[in-house]
């Protein structure tokens, strides 16, 4: 849904400011650069003569505001199975299955979760003019579980931001390979494996990357974690867990490989950017797990 054609009066008593900066306060969906690029288009109106956007307001002009039309998205829409968990007119959040990309990249122009969203979803507010969703956090194609994606402007840019002042709850759980028990933090640089640029290793000049684990069952061949993120580094859990000897069970890059990888987003708590209402999800882990042993205390911790 693009947004309509839209008409304001100014306020008499409204401070002084700029063109551009009247309507992005009265469009909260759009960026202020983006009401900028509306003007110098001709797309505003003052009194009904085209304004310029460094022009200030002035009490009692009428201003008309007729966006251009949403540009469809450069991703195919699929129709896959992607199960929505949560869906409001702001965001959803969806649960991941195994082997599907986060958003289109080279190698998987299809299949992803973005193509399934833009078959899902067709009434889409539009993210700085594109109709479709807005990535906010990723999932490696491996990994399945709890994902957020924006459907609005102000969704987006205010999620991006929890995201990074570490306000959006993420937890994880893990099977990795060998016997692992309490609890413990792993505080390692990461950053990009000069000799294979997809793969990631810990380095001192590296991102600060800060991972938090703690054993639910333990066993001989292998144990389950609930894992927490303090920083969002890719990779950063099976690298993490890799470098301390225990991998992630099957990790096909980090570990020995297997029929799947045992990492999965069980759990998302976060305030909603617009209604401000906390919301905490949980899904289980994918049915596969159920051959690496039991994952029911999770629930109770």
């Amino acid at each position: 849904m693009a947004i309509e054609r839209r008409e304001f009066v100014v306020p008499p008593d409204v401070e002084p400011q700029a063109l551009e900066t009247f309507v992005a306060s009265r469009l909260p969906d759009t960026d202020r650069l983006v009401v900028r690029d509306w003007v110098k288009q001709g797309r505003v109106l003052v009194d009904g003569v085209p304004g310029k956007s460094s022009r200030y307001v002035q009490g009692g002009q009428r201003i008309d505001v007729t966006p251009p039309p949403l540009t469809p998205h450069e991703a195919e829409p699929q129709d896959l199975d992607l199960p929505i968990r949560f869906q409001d007119a702001d965001l959803l959040v969806v649960a991941k299955p195994t082997g599907m990309a986060t958003h289109p990249g080279p190698g998987w122009w299809k299949g992803s979760c973005v193509n399934a969203l833009l078959h899902a979803v067709k009434d889409w507010p539009g993210i700085s003019g594109i109709a479709g969703p807005g990535v906010v956090h990723r999932l490696d194609r491996d990994t399945t579980g709890l994902l957020i994606f924006a459907k609005s402007q102000r969704a987006h840019q205010a999620l991006l931001e929890a995201c990074r002042k570490h306000d959006v709850h993420r937890e994880y759980l893990a099977w990795v390979e060998g016997k692992l028990e309490g609890k413990g933090t792993i505080d390692a640089p990461l950053g990009r494996d000069d000799a294979a640029p997809d793969r990631v290793i810990v380095r001192p000049d590296g991102k600060q990357a800060v991972t938090h684990w703690e054993a639910l069952v333990t066993g001989d061949a292998r144990s389950l974690l609930r894992v927490r993120l303090e920083t969002g580094r890719n990779h950063q859990i099976r690298v993490h867990m890799a470098a301390g000897g225990h991998p992630v069970w099957g990790d096909p890059v980090y570990g020995h490989g297997g029929p799947f990888m045992a990492l999965h987003a069980w759990k998302l708590a976060f305030r909603h950017p617009v209604t401000d209402q906390v919301l905490e999800l949980t899904e289980p882990p994918p049915a596969a797990w159920e051959a690496l042993g039991e994952y029911a205390i999770v629930a109770s911790h």
